[in-house]
């Protein structure tokens, strides 16, 4: 549409371009006869254009699988998701680690794609050394896309009783051919994500139950939500915004930064964390969890982001996770992190560790923060292997 003006001395013109109307749907609208909330939140993602927004109803929501997000979408509450009780897999016949089909004391709930570890009944992260995905069901058999290989400690005694742990994530922002490395963009807002963790207790690995997985090229937003209750990590990924939200009452990290260098450029990397609640996280060691270093914590070019004008109340054993350089050629460190104008009070440190390796750490500055309580731990060897990291580690109100 052009509207034009003439004035005394000249004529102007000026372009309007229509405002496109952003296709919004119910997510209830999806919903037929016998139906599980997950399948209908599942329909509606498959479903809508790229770019809808899909609005839930104020109800709290079951998830019994993980809902697999394929496109840029926005999801918009007030609602709550909350993981279902976690069901006692078991395998009836013995396996070795070249095993593909398992035989299992029930299959009922469980469908193809879903991914799963294997535990010898031991709570911690001791358990098979990388999730594993079902392909087809046959009776009470299973079949993996994967050998299920060793556990953590190398062994592979797999005995009748061994428990089969299904995973359970509230949102994986992924592409539907697992080859290729997601690139959209997509949203959570004003939404409760309640992880159940005293009904999910089988593992406290890392690995297990993640509220939000999202490392993609594009961004993923997260505005005005709460995180509680979960039995591992919260939300793990990279190109995070994430603001006016609240993490309470969890096992294990509250973000988790990772992204893999493979597929990604330097430059590409941005997190921004402004204005959360942080309180009781990291409740499980670390070395009970195998991970979860801090209520931040770092993997795969763990670093680049900008924590700000946040509040951190009894995080566990640190802040912030371990600070190293490019260890792998799937990551470019940790170095660009900007760490200002937060509020401390945990009897945790700043930092959980360095790495102290050869390899670029640089523009790290966690300075200017109001530092009720800390463990003032003594990190003088690291800062001056790595002269540009600053680090403020003492009390100072």
């Amino acid at each position: 549409m052009i509207v034009s003006s003439i004035g005394f001395s000249c004529k102007k013109e000026a372009i309007l371009h229509p405002v496109e109307k952003v296709p919004t749907f119910l997510v209830e609208s999806f919903r037929q006869s016998g139906m599980s909330d997950q399948e209908v939140i599942q329909a509606a993602c498959d479903s809508v254009p790229e770019n809808s927004i899909l609005l839930f109803d104020n109800k709290t929501y079951n998830i019994d699988h993980t809902i697999f997000v394929y496109k840029s979408l926005k999801f918009n509450g007030p609602a709550t998701f909350r993981r279902e009780d976690q069901v006692d897999y078991q395998l009836t016949e013995p396996a070795g680690e070249d095993s593909r089909q398992l035989v299992l004391n029930t299959t009922e709930g469980l469908k193809v794609r879903d991914y799963f570890l294997l535990t010898n009944g031991q709570k911690d992260y001791k358990n098979t050394t990388s999730m594993n995905l079902i392909t087809a069901i046959n009776g009470n058999m299973v079949t993996t896309f994967y050998p299920i290989g060793k556990f953590v400690n190398g062994s592979a005694d797999y005995m009748a009783g061994t428990h089969f742990l299904k995973d359970v994530k509230f949102f994986w922002v992924t592409d539907r051919n697992p080859g290729i490395f997601p690139t959209q963009t997509c949203s959570f807002v004003n939404l409760t994500f309640d992880g159940n963790r005293y009904h999910n207790q089988g593992s406290y690995s890392w690995l297990l139950h993640y509220g939000i997985l999202a490392a993609s090229k594009g961004k993923t937003i997260i505005d005005s939500c709460t995180f509680m209750n979960n039995p591992a990590e919260n939300v793990l990924g990279h190109n995070l915004y994430i603001s006016n939200s609240s993490f309470r009452n969890l096992n294990g990290s509250a973000i988790h930064t990772s992204i893999d260098r493979l597929y990604v450029a330097e430059n590409e990397i941005h997190s921004e964390f402004i204005n959360n609640h942080f309180e009781n996280t990291n409740e499980i060691l670390s070395t009970i969890g195998g991970h979860s270093e801090g209520c931040i914590t770092h993997s795969n070019s763990g670093g680049y982001y900008t924590a700000k004008n946040n509040t951190f109340i009894n995080v566990g054993e640190a802040i912030i996770g371990l600070l190293y350089p490019s260890v792998s050629q799937n990551d470019w460190g940790t170095s660009e992190i900007a760490f200002t104008n937060n509020i401390i009070n945990t009897s945790g440190r700043m930092v959980y560790s360095f790495g102290i390796l050869p390899g670029k750490l640089e523009n790290v500055r966690i300075v200017n923060n109001e530092v009720f309580k800390l463990n003032p731990w003594d990190w003088t060897n690291a800062l001056n292997y790595y002269p540009d990291v600053e680090l403020e580690n003492l009390v100072n109100q």
